[in-house]
């Protein structure tokens, strides 16, 4: 019976194996990536044939087929056929890990996920802490995501942790607005008084 694998549109992870039936039941999209035995390399599910049955109500599920080894005798020969060199399946890859190099042309580069942005962290920091410094986050969170779809992944990466240090500085500066107001006022009483 042929496997199919799915890279998941949100955790970027390597799922399967799963048969037709199975398929059903996940969340597949025509753009999401699947491989079987007998691809030669990811592709978008739209783009296999039998798959179509997964966006359109009005086909059925295929019959499933199970990968069988042909051997071809002939009877006018008197020795012995050889049987087919099995082929070994294409090894599955599992997601990138960050301590990979990023920087070569691995065709998986791809499926990382995007670094988190802090966009909305530090938008909320900016309208109800008041925080200037905020805003540099929000620079910073804006180009997580452009990073990330030019394939800059390490730009990205960079980015972000750039956006989470201003975030994290925005939500200080409130409080040490207080206080600097707490020891001016404090100073303001005791050379007055």
């Amino acid at each position: 019976m042929i496997k199919y694998y799915y890279i998941d549109d949100i955790s970027k992870q390597q799922q399967g194996p799963f048969s037709l039936k199975e398929l059903l039941t996940k969340k597949i999209r025509p753009e999401t990536k699947v491989w079987r035995s007998g691809l030669a390399d990811w592709d978008e599910a739209g783009n296999v044939e039998e798959l179509a049955f997964l966006f359109d109500s009005s086909l059925s599920i295929p019959q499933e087929k199970t990968e069988t080894i042909r051997i071809n005798v002939s009877e006018e020969s008197n020795h012995r056929p050889q049987a087919p060199v099995p082929t070994m399946s294409r090894p599955q890859p599992t997601a990138i890990r960050p301590q990979q190099s990023i920087d070569d042309d691995n065709k998986w580069n791809d499926i990382l996920p995007m670094p988190k942005n802090w966009l909305l962290e530090s938008i909320l920091l900016s309208i109800f802490c008041c925080s200037p410094i905020s805003v540099v986050g929000i620079f910073y969170a804006s180009k997580v995501e452009s990073l990330y779809h030019q394939k800059d992944y390490k730009g990205a990466v960079h980015a972000s942790e750039r956006a989470k240090v201003w975030a994290l500085a925005g939500i200080l500066f409130l409080p040490a607005c207080y206080v600097l107001f707490y020891v001016f006022i404090v100073l303001l009483y005791f050379i007055a008084g």
